[in-house]
């Protein structure tokens, strides 16, 4: 008797947590299961499965001339979900919807859906009831039903933009009243999206913006070839002259693999999304000029007058004094990408570290020639 008991227990307890797994699951194959509490007729949506790893459902369509619904469906675990638009597959300057189940916040125990703009990547910078989307009014809402999240909102637009960003809080994590600051997210990602025919491009994926990204790519290039390489090859070139003619080779190795990690850096530059960046037009001004100079140095060195030559002298002068203004106009433009960026900090203070070494080695390199020369 006491047997029976147990099983029939256990087997109450397994089928309540079937019906739990099945009650928080949603997928293409079925129908919307809040249909009836969405602000607009959900019928003949598309679907897509936009985010596997987070489970996050997408439904829409183009309902009406200059008007498309969208429904996102994802897990409901007490953190916020958001679904945005982008021009090319940059979050910072794109508009973003979030929604979350704020029973645990302090905004009175009810969902809510809210517009963010992404002006830049701190908290402080998620401005929240702004942003380049058209909602059409009276057609947003959040529903929390059997563990799951749904975010309804139609836009007036003619088309949605190309990219679709995406993204999931800390769980307990909730915007709240009154200022309703979203925090930083926990994961995520931005696909190229065809309406149409409703596929994601290839290539992303939630991580997408992670790990390495291009804009750290950018960065990373920029550092070594105009920020490290330029100035160890003027080192080369000033300090080791007696070493002829192994300091002219190595000048020429060094400043020449520089120059092209920097071509490689200004061209994947240029294809990076700066919408809403700081002071971008600064950096791209400054990197040009850069560019330029160095361009320059190379059609010098091709031009290059004999040793005998009277105007020898005047090209020298030439040629140290750009060189020199290039590498410092290097140096400060990599520190202000870093800080555009807001890389952490780590990346900062190693080029601080080699940048300081640098100085430290030039300083003792010239104390040590002015002697010399002296003697």
């Amino acid at each position: 008797m006491a047997g029976s008991v147990r099983l029939l227990l256990l087997l109450c307890l397994l089928g309540s947590c079937l019906a739990a797994s099945h009650q928080k699951s949603d997928s293409c194959a079925g129908n919307l299961a809040v249909a009836r509490l969405v602000p607009f007729d959900t019928s003949a949506f598309h679907c897509i499965t936009l985010w596997k790893q987070e489970d996050f459902i997408l439904r829409y369509k183009n309902t009406a001339p200059n008007q498309w619904s969208f429904v996102l469906s994802a897990p409901d675990k007490r953190s916020w979900v958001a679904v945005g638009f982008s021009g090319k597959g940059g979050m910072v300057g794109s508009s973003a919807m979030v929604g979350w189940s704020a029973s645990s916040s302090s905004s009175g125990g009810k969902a809510v859906a809210k517009e963010y703009y992404l002006q830049g990547r701190s908290p402080e910078a998620v401005a929240p009831d702004d942003g380049k989307l058209t909602l059409v009014r009276n057609r947003t809402a959040t529903i929390s039903s059997s563990g799951r999240l749904y975010l309804a909102f139609e836009l007036s637009t003619d088309h949605p933009q190309p990219y679709l960003i995406y993204a999931v809080g800390y769980e307990g994590n909730l915007p709240n009243s009154p200022d309703f600051m979203l925090q930083q997210h926990r994961d995520m990602g931005a696909r190229g999206f065809n309406y149409a025919s409703a596929t994601l491009s290839e290539g992303g994926g939630a991580s997408s913006d992670a790990g390495f990204p291009a804009k750290r790519w950018h960065g990373l290039l920029s550092m070594m070839g105009w920020g490290v390489l330029l100035p160890m090859g003027m080192m080369v070139a000033r300090y080791f002259r007696r070493q002829d003619p192994y300091w002219f080779y190595a000048h020429m190795a060094v400043q020449g693999v520089g120059f092209l990690l920097g071509i490689a850096a200004v061209i994947l530059g240029f294809r990076l999304d700066s919408d809403g960046l700081n002071n971008i037009f600064v950096h791209k001004a400054i990197g040009i000029t850069i560019l330029s100079t160095a361009s320059l140095q190379v059609t010098a060195v091709l031009a290059r007058p004999d040793k005998m030559s009277k105007v020898r002298r005047f090209w020298n002068w030439y040629h140290h004094n750009v060189g020199r203004a290039a590498i410092l106009l290097a140096i400060a433009n990599v520190f202000l990408g870093l800080t555009i960026a807001k890389e952490v900090s780590a990346y900062i203070v190693s080029y601080a570290v080699f940048v300081a070494v640098w100085v430290m080695a030039v300083a003792a390199f010239e104390f040590k020639r002015y002697y010399e020369d002296e003697d």
